[in-house]
C-alpha cells in the first residue's frame, strides 16, 4: 500500500475512533450505572461501532494484515491499538471506560463464576442438564450424572409440582454427600430453576367419538416390555398429576359397587379379544390405579366385568390427550371451556389453551407453530369464541396434537398484553429463593420484566440468586442491549439464548445470524451465556449422535454454559459433551491431533 493508501486509512480510522467516541459519551447519559460502568460503555460503544465502521475500512485494515475481528469485547482498546499500529496515538481525551482484552477476559470469567460457578480443572464450559422426575427414583443416575461432569441441574418449573421439585433437588444433594464420602467429589452442582412463564400451551383437545388403542409395549421377541398403568374412575375422574398415567376411563355402575385391590376386571375389546384390568392401587373409594399387559381396542359402553359387578365405560382418553392431524386439517382455538362444551359438530379439530389473552391481537393471515414448529398453520378466521387455523404443513410425517404441546404466534405482538411474569410464577418464586442457586425469567420482552423480577427477589431477601433472563422472543432480540444494561444493575445475571422458542420467533433460516449476535452483545457486556436447546438431542434421546450436533457443541463452547436437555441416553450424551469440550479448549492437544490426523504425505 503506497503513502497516500496509507493516509487514507489512517484517516478513515481516526475518524470512526472519534465518532464511536462521541456516540458512546451522548449514550452513556441515558443509562446511569452505579457499578459496572466499563461493560456498559464497551457495550455502547459495540453499538456505536456496528454503525459507524464501514465495510471499506474492514477492508482496508485487512489489506495492510490488521482485523477487527474478536473486538467485541474491548471495542475502544481494539481500535487505539490498530491506530498505534498505524503509528498514531489516539488523541481525544474521553471519560468512556476502555478495557483490554485481557481485562475483559478476565471480567467475563469473574461475572461467570458468579453467576454459574466454578469451572472444572480441565474445562472452563459448564454443563447444565435437565432434571427428569424418574431421577428420584434412581439415585444412582445422579450419581453418575454429577461424575461425568453435570456442573448445573435444571428444573424446569413448567412440569411437576413444588413437592417433586423439592425430590429432585434432595436427590442431587444426597448424591453429592455420598461422592464425597468416597473421595470422589468436592465441587457443588448448582441448582437452576426456570419459571414456567407466559408459554401458550394445548390444555385440552377433545376426543373423537372413536375406539381407542391402548397401545401396551413389545421387546422384540414380542414379550411385554412394561404394562400400561391408567386410571379407572365410576363417575367423574379426579385431575391428579402422575406421569405414570397413561390413561382414564370413566364408568358408570350400580351404587354400591366398590372396588378393592387385586380385583380384576375383564372385558372383550372391539377385536373380540379378550382382556384385564387389575387394581394395583387405590386413589380413593371410587377412583383406582390399574394395569393393563395386553394391548387392547376400547370403545363405549365396553363391559368391564368384576366377580360381583359390571361396569359400563363411559368415555374414555389417552393422557395427554393426542389426536392425529394432517396437512389441511382445520383447527378450532377455543377461548373458554364453555364455549368449546357448546360447539357444534363439525370436522374440525377443536382444543382449549392455558393462554387464551395471547390470542387478542390474532389476526387472519397470521402464522400458528405447534410443539416446536412440527405442525405449522395459518389463521383463516378469528371470532369472539374461537380462532380457526388451517394446517398447511406437518413435516414429512404425520404428526398428533397432544394435550401440553407449545403455541408459538410469532406475528401477534403477544407481549403487548401479556407479561412474561405470570401469577403462577410469583406463586412459586419463594420456594426457588429458599432451594435454587439460579432463577430463569422465561419469555422476557424488556428490560422491565428483569427490575420487575428482581424487585420481588429483594423482597424475599434474595437478591444474590443469580437471574438468567432467557431470550426467546422477538421483543426480547429488539430490546437486548437495554436488557444487558438492566442486567449490570443485578448482583449476578446471565443469559439463556433458548433456541427453541426463538427460532420459531425469528424463523430457522435466521437462527445462525441471530445467535452469533446474542453472543456478540453479551461478549461486548461481558455477561455470561447459556447454550440451550436441542444440544447433542440426538445422542441424548437416541442414543446415537448426528454430525451436525458436534459442530454445533463447538460453536456452543464459546458460550460459558450448555444446557443438555433430558434422555433415556443422558448420561451418554453429558459424557462426550464433556470429553468434546475438554478436547475444545486443551488447544496444545488438539494442535497435535489435527497435525496426526491431517498429515500431508508427500508434500511436507
Amino acid at each position: 500500500m503506497d503513502g497516500c493508501q496509507s493516509k487514507t486509512l489512517v484517516e478513515m480510522l481516526e475518524y470512526t475512533y472519534q465518532v464511536i467516541i462521541e456516540r458512546t459519551v451522548r449514550k452513556i447519559k441515558k443509562f446511569p450505572l452505579v457499578y459496572h460502568e466499563e461493560s456498559r460503555d464497551n457495550l455502547l460503544a459495540y453499538l456505536c461501532a456496528k454503525e459507524a465502521v464501514s465495510e471499506s475500512l474492514v477492508r482496508a485494515l485487512e489489506e495492510v494484515g490488521l482485523s477487527l475481528v474478536g473486538y467485541e469485547s474491548h471495542v475502544l482498546s481494539r481500535l487505539a491499538l490498530l491506530l498505534n499500529w498505524l503509528h498514531l496515538s489516539p488523541t481525544i481525551e474521553t471519560n468512556v471506560h476502555s478495557i483490554t482484552c485481557r481485562q475483559a477476559e478476565k471480567l467475563m470469567n469473574e461475572r461467570a463464576k458468579i453467576a454459574l460457578g466454578e469451572t472444572r480443572s480441565d474445562r472452563r464450559t459448564r454443563i447444565m442438564v435437565t432434571l427428569d422426575r424418574r431421577m428420584i427414583h434412581q439415585p444412582e443416575m445422579v450419581e453418575q450424572l454429577l461424575l461425568r461432569g453435570m456442573d448445573i441441574a435444571r428444573i424446569n418449573c413448567a412440569y411437576d409440582t413444588p413437592d417433586v421439585w423439592k425430590k429432585m433437588i434432595d436427590c442431587v444433594r444426597e448424591a453429592e454427600v455420598r461422592l464425597k464420602q468416597k473421595g470422589n467429589r468436592e465441587k457443588r452442582c448448582r441448582i437452576y430453576m426456570d419459571l414456567p412463564g407466559p408459554k401458550i400451551r394445548i390444555k385440552r383437545v377433545v376426543h373423537e367419538k372413536r375406539p381407542l388403542k391402548l397401545a401396551v409395549k413389545k421387546t422384540k421377541s414380542g414379550h411385554m416390555k412394561e404394562p400400561l398403568i391408567g386410571l379407572l374412575s365410576i363417575g367423574k375422574p379426579p385431575h391428579l398429576e402422575d406421569p405414570s398415567i397413561a390413561f382414564v376411563i370413566e364408568a358408570t355402575a350400580k351404587e354400591g359397587v366398590v372396588l378393592t385391590v387385586g380385583d380384576k376386571l375383564s372385558f372383550q375389546d372391539i377385536r373380540g379379544r379378550k382382556r384385564g384390568l387389575q387394581v394395583i392401587e387405590m386413589v380413593h373409594p371410587t377412583c383406582a390405579k390399574v394395569v393393563l399387559k395386553k394391548t387392547a381396542y376400547l370403545q363405549e359402553r365396553t363391559i368391564l366385568t368384576c366377580s360381583h359387578s359390571h361396569l359400563f365405560v363411559r368415555s374414555f382418553m389417552l393422557v395427554p390427550m393426542k389426536v392425529p392431524v394432517q396437512q389441511g386439517a382445520y383447527l378450532k382455538i377455543y377461548f373458554d371451556e364453555a364455549s368449546l362444551e357448546s360447539s357444534p359438530s363439525d370436522v374440525a379439530i377443536k382444543m382449549t389453551t392455558t393462554l387464551p389473552k395471547a390470542f387478542h391481537n390474532v389476526r387472519a393471515g397470521h402464522r400458528l407453530f405447534i410443539d416446536d414448529g412440527k405442525i405449522f398453520a395459518i389463521i383463516q378466521q378469528v371470532t369472539d369464541k374461537y380462532v380457526e387455523a388451517k394446517v398447511v404443513s406437518t413435516g414429512k410425517k404425520p404428526r398428533t396434537l397432544k394435550e401440553g404441546a407449545g403455541l408459538n404466534l410469532p406475528d401477534s405482538f403477544i407481549h403487548l398484553n401479556v407479561s412474561s411474569m405470570t401469577e403462577k410464577d410469583r406463586e412459586y418464586i419463594p420456594f426457588i429463593c429458599q432451594h435454587a442457586d439460579m432463577i430463569g425469567l422465561s419469555f422476557v420482552h424488556t428490560p422491565k420484566d428483569v427490575a420487575t423480577l428482581q424487585a420481588i427477589l429483594a423482597q424475599h431477601d434474595a437478591s444474590p440468586i443469580t437471574v438468567v433472563a432467557k431470550i426467546e422472543t422477538r421483543a426480547a432480540l429488539h430490546n437486548l442491549a437495554r436488557i444487558l444494561l438492566e442486567g449490570l444493575k443485578l448482583p449476578s445475571f446471565a443469559v439463556m439464548i433458548a433456541r427453541g422458542d426463538l427460532a420459531i420467533e425469528v424463523g430457522f433460516e435466521h437462527m445462525s445470524i441471530v445467535q452469533q449476535e446474542i453472543l456478540a452483545l453479551c461478549r461486548a457486556a461481558h455477561i455470561p451465556v447459556i447454550w440451550a436447546t436441542q444440544v447433542l438431542e440426538s445422542l441424548a434421546k437416541k442414543g446415537l449422535p448426528a454430525r451436525a450436533e458436534i459442530s454445533d457443541v463447538s460453536l456452543g463452547q464459546t458460550a460459558q454454559c450448555i444446557m443438555l436437555n433430558k434422555g433415556t441416553y443422558i448420561l451418554e450424551a453429558v459424557k462426550m459433551l464433556s470429553k468434546i469440550l475438554e478436547k475444545e479448549e486443551a488447544y496444545e492437544k488438539r494442535e497435535r491431533t489435527i497435525a496426526r490426523y491431517m498429515s500431508q504425505q508427500g508434500t511436507m
